[in-house]
């Protein structure tokens, strides 16, 4: 006999006294150790018993060879690993590329159906940087330009399509990607159009002389540069004076605190770089027409670096920088 677990709480309650008779009822209502469960009694364990394959017929499954016929028709036979017609073993790339693909290590046999090595890609480079060693020389005779045409010629060989996509990493059982063969193509191209229109060295003229593109030689126009301004030129300022016209483009270090007054002339677009050692301070004073294009700048303190300029041909005079 089974009592609700709700009315047996009941019975236990603060306060109350169970009889013997509700003691008895609540030990019955649960199952002893020593009991046997009947199946019955636990809730769809027939189902799931039913659902389960017997013992003796899963291990006559495991042995039995008709089993996934139709699976097992669509695996390799492993027996025929590596043989004519069979599958090729995959234990490593290189395995794969040396044994099973016809892999070409030189620039001779060619062959549409052949992949090329990679190491050739790195002759072929090696070939085009000779190439551009010799392009950017001027003296060029017949003995060069027939090595140039030769290594060419060496170059135009017909390019697969491999694995490797640079001409750098090499290697003889790696293949070169179709990619890098059309770069080097275009590179072969480009080399032959240069070549084509390259001008034998060219004698005769005299120093201060250039030969222009008429073929003629004329004389190398000179420049004066007497005036300008040495920007590497370092003043160093000790005591207060007129910003100098001698200044212009120069770096002007203020060693010892002072007072720069800007004259009323100075040159269009004048310029100079300024700095201010430790405990120095430089104060600022403008002289009319010229004007300060910002605010009327403050005492520049120390340790900075400044640059002061006139606009142009106005008379706006800029402090930058502080």
């Amino acid at each position: 006999m089974t009592t609700n677990i709700n009315t047996i709480l009941g019975w236990f309650k603060t306060g109350k006294k169970p009889t013997q008779a509700q003691f008895w009822a609540s030990w019955q209502s649960f199952w002893h150790k020593d009991e046997m469960i009947p199946q019955s009694s636990i809730n769809n364990l027939t189902n799931v018993l039913n659902a389960k394959v017997e013992t003796d017929q899963f291990e006559a499954h495991k042995t039995d060879k008709s089993a996934h016929t139709a699976l097992f028709e669509t695996k390799e036979d492993k027996a025929q690993k590596g043989l004519a017609d069979g599958y090729a073993p995959l234990d490593s790339f290189a395995k794969l590329a040396s044994q099973y693909l016809d892999i070409v290590n030189d620039l001779v046999s060619g062959g549409s159906t052949s992949l090329l090595s990679a190491e050739q890609g790195v002759v072929l480079q090696n070939q085009i940087k000779s190439i551009n060693i010799l392009l950017a020389s001027d003296n060029i005779n017949l003995d060069t330009l027939q090595k140039i045409a030769d290594a060419i010629k060496a170059v135009q060989v017909s390019l697969s399509t491999i694995l490797v996509n640079d001409l750098i990493t090499g290697g003889t059982t790696k293949a070169l990607t179709a990619e890098m063969g059309k770069t080097l193509k275009i590179m072969i191209d480009s080399l032959t159009t240069i070549i084509s229109g390259k001008e034998p060295l060219i004698n005769g003229g005299l120093a201060g002389q250039y030969y222009d593109y008429n073929k003629t030689w004329q004389p190398i126009p000179t420049t004066d540069i007497s005036g300008k301004q040495d920007i590497a030129c370092q003043i160093e300022v000790e005591t207060s004076q007129l910003a100098q016209a001698s200044w212009h483009g120069k770096t002007v270090v203020f060693t010892t605190s002072c007072t720069i007054t800007i004259p009323g002339v100075l040159v269009n677009s004048y310029v100079f770089n300024g700095i201010i050692l430790p405990g120095v301070t430089v104060n600022w004073v403008i002289i009319t027409p010229h004007t300060w294009l910002f605010d009327t700048p403050l005492a520049t303190t120390e340790k900075q670096i400044f640059t002061l300029m006139k606009r142009g041909s106005t008379n706006g005079i800029l402090l930058l920088g502080v």
